[in-house]
């Protein structure tokens, strides 16, 4: 019994260290992340459910196409499964990260390497990898595990990828990192506050160890997540915040359950809306602690807004309360240029100044300009200002606005949105009935709302462009 108990000790032991080629496509990423001070964001994307949401095979004239080049996918890959992806830092100028990775789970590597060599690509073999290099792409595969590398510039693939495939077959993360690729969506996508901070080449440089470290706490364990869902008649961003305590202390929002902005934007019926409801104190105490530097740019192209906003102690807190609102009203047209506005900002006493040269310039151009205790009002049109029991009409949908420290419309259900002359991929736009914005401490969520609340919106966009482009080839000679 010693002996047998000995033994299954050491092959527990054994496989704990050697690579397990049949995990999860799961843990193989959550390993990848674990203590990877490189990666700034990291998600997955399920694919196959998007083309399914599309109706992919019943498009016409691509569809079989589609269908074809799907089917063959399959006998290679897990469709059923996500694609998952990392990006590592630093961003590039462009916005582009420096690395892209993608993470496959493979169902026959020998199916796929006889696909891509039908592409095209050279496969060679380093041990038990197989791989393919080409320009700035490289991808490898072991076990059931497929790893694409794009990389700005030249690189070693191979090097690349056993540096990858080492990490995959490490220790899981814990926590956060897992709790967002479990998230439910289309697409994931999870940001490391502390990577992208650690990772980025900013004037917060510039600031004292103190001031870093503080700055440390806050991005420490802080991650963003958000999470995109494609549904019948709509698509839904969600952004989550997952924030330590210290950053969270920061956040600057307020909420206003009774949307008192909406009373304060005259009459009508809006076609755009944005609202602010922000503790500007604790926005200028993070300012003055951390963005200094960047405040004190923006000042110096202030002009003569310049000296007023030094005049207050309190800076920008000392001018505005943070409560402001703007709606577009009436509808908006091509040939007769955009629609009316109303306009109303939050004063404080020392603001007061900064509103009457605001009042003075906004006089040649507007109906109407009120000037008082609670802050400034303008609206371009007559019809459309303050009425006794009369308040703007807040569009179906939109019910929220004003509620939340910010929050946002755009309403185009009775918009003509062929009187603008849109270029083909902007066309999209006649799909949408209208798209809802609201955020606080918590996060944020964006709803853009099909005219078609029946059918999946990703086969809404699909019929559409696929007309656009059907189309537009129709005119040519072959």
């Amino acid at each position: 019994m010693k002996k047998i108990f000995l033994l299954t000790g050491l092959i527990v032991i054994l496989a704990s260290c050697g690579k397990n080629e049949n995990r999860p496509i799961e843990e193989y990423v959550s390993a990848f992340l674990n203590e990877n001070e490189n990666v700034v964001a990291f998600g997955k994307a399920d694919l196959k459910s998007m083309l399914d949401d599309m109706d992919y095979a019943s498009i016409p004239k691509f569809g079989l196409i589609l269908k074809s080049q799907v089917k063959d996918f399959e006998k290679c890959v897990n469709l059923k499964s996500s694609v998952y992806y990392a990006l590592e830092g630093p961003f590039l100028e462009d916005g582009t990260p420096t690395t892209t990775l993608a993470f496959i789970e493979v169902k026959n590597a020998d199916s796929l390497s006889s696909q891509l060599s039908i592409q095209g690509f050279d496969i060679e073999e380093d041990g038990d990898l197989r791989y393919f290099e080409s320009g700035d792409v490289a991808m490898g595969m072991q076990g059931n595990l497929a790893i694409f590398i794009s990389k700005k510039g030249e690189f070693d693939g191979k090097v690349a990828l056993n540096d990858a495939f080492d990490r995959v077959y490490g220790n899981v993360s814990e926590g956060k990192v897992n709790q967002i690729l479990a998230a439910k969506g289309d697409i994931v996508m999870g940001v490391s506050m502390k990577n992208l901070y650690t990772t980025s080449n900013t004037d917060l440089d510039k600031l004292s160890d103190e001031k870093k470290e503080g700055i440390m706490k806050m991005v420490d364990g802080s991650f963003i997540q958000t999470a995109i869902s494609f549904e019948d008649g709509a698509a839904v961003i969600k952004m989550k915040n997952f924030f330590s305590p210290e950053l969270k202390k920061h956040m600057f929002f307020k909420k206003d359950d009774g949307a008192t902005i909406v009373s304060k934007l005259g009459t009508g019926k809006p076609v755009l809306g944005i609202s602010l409801n922000l503790d500007l104190k604790k926005m200028q105490a993070f300012i003055d602690d951390y963005a200094a530097n960047a405040m004190r740019d923006v000042m110096e192209n202030l002009g003569p807004l310049q000296m007023v906003m030094a005049s207050s102690k309190d800076g920008l807190a000392g001018i505005l309360t943070g409560e402001m609102g703007f709606v577009m009203v009436g509808q908006p047209n091509a040939n007769e240029g955009i629609s009316d506005m109303n306009i109303f900002v939050g004063l404080c006493p020392a603001g007061k100044p900064l509103a009457e040269m605001a009042k003075g310039f906004l006089m040649g151009s507007m109906a109407k300009v009120d000037l008082n205790n609670k802050g400034l009002s303008a609206f371009s049109n007559a019809e459309f200002v303050p009425a006794p029991g009369q308040k703007i009409r807040v569009p179906k949908g939109c019910e929220n606005f004003g509620k939340k420290g910010i929050t946002g419309f755009i309403n185009l259900e009775d918009v003509d949105m062929e009187s603008f002359g849109l270029m083909e991929e902007e066309k999209i736009l006649n799909v949408i009935k209208y798209v809802t914005f609201e955020m606080d401490e918590n996060g944020a969520t964006i709803r853009i709302q099909a005219r078609d609340g029946k059918e999946n919106i990703l086969k809404q966009a699909a019929e559409l462009m696929v007309k656009e482009f059907e189309m537009k080839i129709s005119g040519l000679t072959l």
